[in-house]
């Protein structure tokens, strides 16, 4: 259909071209699929919860056993002069701060801006 932006009696009417029914055509096929998508969305909503509750828990369980290695990092921080238990502490503290690849002490904010700066600095001087 061709509609006119100027009134119908007007000699200088230029015929605009009317997109609504093409956007109709769109808006039904949407509707027809609606239930589906509809059943979709509710079932990734629910997959989505789901792995919610299962971060928070595992977040949970992270920093409870982390406060229990911080406590024996405390502990062994106050025996390692010690001389009764100085080789034992000495392990405890070896397995405390290993590695492994791939693994490594989370680095603090800024840390490793610093880090950074000093790389920079050595890069400038060769």
């Amino acid at each position: 259909a061709v509609v006119s932006t100027q009134s119908r009696g007007s000699p200088a009417a230029r015929p605009v071209k009317k997109t609504a029914p093409a956007a109709a055509a769109v808006s039904n096929n949407v509707k027809r699929s609606g239930s589906n998508s509809n059943a979709e969305v509710k079932r990734l909503e629910g997959n989505v919860n789901e792995l919610t509750l299962t971060v928070e828990g595992l977040e949970k369980e992270r920093d409870f056993y982390f406060q229990k290695l911080r406590d024996i990092e405390v502990i062994c921080q106050e025996k390692e002069g010690d001389e009764v238990f100085s080789s034992f502490v000495a392990q405890i503290i070896e397995v405390l701060y290993a590695t492994e690849d791939g693994f490594g002490p989370a680095e603090e904010e800024g840390e490793g801006e610093e880090e950074a700066e000093v790389d920079e600095e050595e890069q400038e001087e060769y």
